[in-house]
């Protein structure tokens, strides 16, 4: 990674973050406890944005953790005044402070200029796709305009991160306080975990019914940012030194929480790239995973021999009970990927994306449009379905942009994860490299899954990943 002449003002730039941070929780947890506060939100928000404004890298880090442990109510929280909701979001905010502040530096030259590499081109021309696709939609087809606009939000506007990104992480230093304030951030997320499994279920799981029986005792969106985070620790085990009692243990409680999601698409992808890392590894670091893994599975058979003798012994408590019925649905619901035909998550899935097709092979070039609906029946449901809100981010690219957008988007991911591969092969900054592989190995398999693309919670760490990725690999 290229080193810069300018001295680092790191200090400065982390207490600033801390001070957004502090300001936006405040706003988020008085919203909880009273209601929304006209005059606190703009005296949040406007602090926020001015620090942003002149240091746009305490914005990226102030967001990165106040996403992890707020979610939706950071991510998606609406201004209210009187009777009318505006859909200004304090993400969209920081956001368009840090793009603000990036370019006006670019533009007077603080920050040097960027040489573009194919996949910005490509990404550009993503981005400039959907303005058109906008304004066709919108003014000629006659789009639902609303629906229009949020999908040129998640495929045009969040995109910009990844840019500002590689510009904004200028050397390993700002990388590893980047990682630093993510993974605070997941540790933050275990006292959800607590409270989930004390609480019988999650805080926020509502958002997201269970199609089989259990509960989750980790919303959705915690878990996707755990996995996250569980490989930058795997990572860490393998490339790293010092702390290991530390991360042993937070791979432990991380993984408890990740299956307490009951989200069996991340599973799937956090086993999946377990196994691509392994493949990718030196002989000598598959060793280390192996001894890692070796250790984990040696104290878990000791906990579950000790845990199921002690409640054997009264098998009539509460305690055993609660266990019996958690294994219960964690298998029915690892069992149910086998059974798909079976399952309402599934099977509503194929009824909308086989709607979604029907719709878009009248024109397979260009797609069907933005801001469209599908409609889907079945002989017990029928309703019009969100195009962008199918589940599948490939495919709902695909049928409103066409063979064209969905090409370029798919080729601008490969050149990115490409150059990342090939990278592997120097050691420099190996840790940061397998942690942003690993991040977007989860996010190519999980794209197949749910609207990861379409919504902002879930695309935030998917292009600040490859923007990432970007950076590293020059």
């Amino acid at each position: 990674m290229p080193q810069i002449s300018q001295k680092s003002n790191i200090d400065l730039e982390t207490i600033s973050a801390i001070f957004i941070i502090i300001f936006v929780s405040t706003f988020i947890l008085t919203n909880f406890l009273v209601g929304f506060i006209l005059p606190l939100y703009i005296l949040a928000m406007g602090i926020s944005l001015v620090l942003t404004l002149f240091l746009p890298r305490s914005g990226l880090f102030a967001l990165t953790f106040l996403t992890i442990i707020f979610e939706r109510f950071f991510t998606l929280s609406t201004i209210l005044m009187g009777k009318v909701e505006y859909k200004i979001y304090p993400l969209d905010i920081i956001l368009l402070a840090i793009f603000i502040s990036v370019l006006i530096q670019l533009i007077f030259k603080i920050i040097k200029s960027v040489h573009m590499q194919k996949s910005d081109y490509l990404l550009w021309a993503f981005i400039f796709l959907n303005i058109f696709y906008f304004f066709f939609s919108t003014y000629i087809i006659k789009a639902d305009s609303i629906l229009a606009f949020s999908t040129l939000k998640n495929y045009a506007f969040y995109p910009l991160i990844y840019f500002t990104t590689f510009i904004l992480i200028r050397n390993v230093d700002d990388l590893k306080r980047f990682f630093q304030f993510f993974l605070t951030g997941a540790i933050f997320v275990i006292s959800f975990i607590i409270y989930g499994i004390v609480n019988g279920e999650g805080l926020w799981t509502q958002f997201t019914p269970l199609s089989t029986e259990g509960v989750r005792i980790l919303a959705f969106t915690h878990g996707l940012y755990l996995s996250l985070a569980f490989i930058s620790a795997l990572a860490y085990l393998i490339f790293q030194k010092g702390r290991e009692n530390l991360f042993y243990w937070l791979l432990a409680i991380w993984g408890i929480g990740i299956i307490g999601t009951m989200m069996r698409h991340l599973w799937i992808s956090l086993v999946s790239t377990m196994f691509l890392i392994y493949i990718l590894l030196s002989k000598e670091n598959r060793k280390k995973i192996r001894e890692i893994s070796y250790r984990y599975i040696f104290i878990f058979l000791c906990l579950g021999i000790f845990v199921i003798y002690a409640m054997s012994m009264n098998p009539s408590s509460k305690i055993y009970t609660s266990f019996q019925n958690t294994t219960k649905a964690v298998f029915q619901r690892g069992a149910s990927i086998g059974k798909a035909n079976s399952d309402e998550s599934f099977a509503w899935r194929k009824l909308v994306w086989n709607a979604s097709y029907k719709e878009f092979q009248k024109n397979p070039i260009l797609g069907i449009g933005t801001g469209k609906k599908v409609y889907a029946e079945t002989e017990s449901y029928r309703d019009y379905i969100e195009v962008r809100n199918i589940h599948n981010s490939y495919l709902s690219i695909f049928i409103q942009l066409g063979i064209l957008g969905i090409g370029i988007f798919l080729l601008f991911l490969y050149n990115n994860i490409k150059e990342l591969i090939q990278s592997i092969t120097i050691r420099e900054n190996i840790f940061y490299k397998f942690s942003v592989l690993g991040a977007l190995s989860i996010f190519v398999i999980a794209l197949c899954f749910q609207p990861y693309l379409e919504t902002n919670l879930l695309s935030i760490f998917f292009w600040i990943a490859l923007g990432i990725s970007r950076k590293i690999t020059i």
